[in-house]
């Protein structure tokens, strides 16, 4: 009879083993890579202490020696959370190197912290995962954009299947690709749980620039917290090779007034206070020595027919973008391919609009910026070439 409540008690000391343990989730995928370093972003199923060990990129077993720590800190202490973000800093120009993610959980006992089980990537059956900085001195920078996919994570896998082999520098997605933000879970449905397998592998980062539908939904303002940025907003730049890449969040199609947005909108306020952000972009020593560059943004300038987002846009972006010597705009919103020549849409550069189910292949070089456009069978539907233009002003 007494071995019943042995039973019990091994049954329960188990429980209660596996309930310390803290278990990846989501991720990890790369956000936030500079010359200098690199955030890793992923998520768990309890709260937990996190942290990234970090290895050169050299011929030495991961467990050859200890491996510094970096842990995800916030005002003098370790953070306690399910979502992650740890930032490695104090690299080289494209300098590589081999991270695990590692987390331990905590535990409340007795309203008293105490920290759980270690657990983490695995590194004795499997490699770890590559990371690179970005290199501004490279001669050339191949990288790929996918737009509008709006939850269609079949799709995406068919554009993406070939990033590991092809190893572009990095993926942009180019606005909307969920129709909300709602949750964590759904953006792991839609998009970042094949993302996170498709390319951490392959140490291909992620440059997410908001579309008007990231501007939507119950869990819209937690979009930073899990695409985070040098300057901590949804706008930004960043330096890969030969091309200085000007990152815009065109914000909200409608005005803010409209019925849809609840009387939650200020997108008016915040596009005039990026514009002021853009101007001093567009006057930094950085812009205006770079030999190519590109502007990356969803919505797109403003034609005859366009809504108050777009004419808000052609207002206060373009005059400033007009005589910089933009080489190129890729955009979204449209669903549908289109070229816009210089004048088209009141620019001064052209403006190539990918469609909601092709891939763009870029690859920028000495001989100018090359766009392909490919569709999910792999097939090329179109091709330009963008000639260098003069240094800005």
């Amino acid at each position: 009879m007494k071995r019943i409540p042995l039973l019990l008690c091994a049954l329960l000391a188990a429980g209660a083993a596996l309930g310390q343990t803290a278990r990846t989730v989501l991720g990890p995928y790369l956000q936030e890579v500079t010359s200098d370093g690199f955030t890793v972003v992923w998520t768990t199923d309890r709260d937990a202490v996190a942290w990234v060990e970090v290895a050169p990129d050299d011929s030495t077993h991961f467990y050859a020696a200890p491996r510094p720590r970096h842990y995800d800190s916030h005002l003098g202490r370790h953070r306690i959370s399910r979502l992650h973000r740890v930032r490695v800093e104090g690299l080289r120009p494209g300098q590589r190197c081999r991270y695990r993610i590692v987390q331990q959980a905590a535990l409340d006992d007795r309203g008293k912290t105490r920290l759980g089980e270690v657990s983490g990537m695995d590194v004795y059956r499997r490699n770890p995962y590559p990371a690179a900085t970005l290199d501004p001195s490279r001669p050339q920078t191949d990288f790929w954009v996918v737009n509008d996919i709006h939850g269609r994570d079949s799709l995406l896998r068919l554009l993406l299947g070939d990033a590991a082999r092809e190893r572009p520098d990095f993926i942009c997605l180019n606005g909307d690709m969920t129709s909300s933000m709602e949750s964590e879970e759904q953006l792991a449905r839609g998009y970042l749980t094949t993302l996170s397998r498709l390319l951490s592998p392959a140490g291909i980062p992620l440059f997410f620039v908001r579309g008007n539908h990231e501007a939507r939904g119950s869990f819209a303002d937690r979009f930073c917290d899990y695409f985070p940025s040098p300057t901590g907003l949804p706008y930004y730049t960043f330096r890969q090779g030969p091309v200085f890449f000007v990152v815009l969040d065109g914000g909200e199609d409608k005005p803010d007034e409209d019925l849809a947005y609840g009387g939650l909108a200020a997108y008016d306020a915040y596009r005039q206070q990026q514009a002021e952000w853009l101007r001093g972009v567009i006057r930094s020593d950085a812009f205006r020595t770079a030999p190519y560059r590109i502007v990356l943004m969803h919505m797109l300038p403003a034609d005859g027919r366009s809504w108050h987002g777009e004419q808000q846009i052609g207002r206060l972006f373009v005059p400033l973008l007009n005589g910089a010597n933009i080489d190129l705009m890729l955009s979204g919103h449209y669903h549908r391919y289109g070229l816009y020549e210089p004048g088209t849409r009141g620019t001064d550069f052209p403006v190539l609009v990918n469609s909601n189910s092709d891939r763009l292949c870029v690859s920028a070089a000495a001989d100018g910026i090359r766009v392909r456009v490919i569709d999910p069978a792999g097939k090329a539907l179109h091709e330009h070439l963008f000639a260098p233009r003069k240094a800005a002003r």
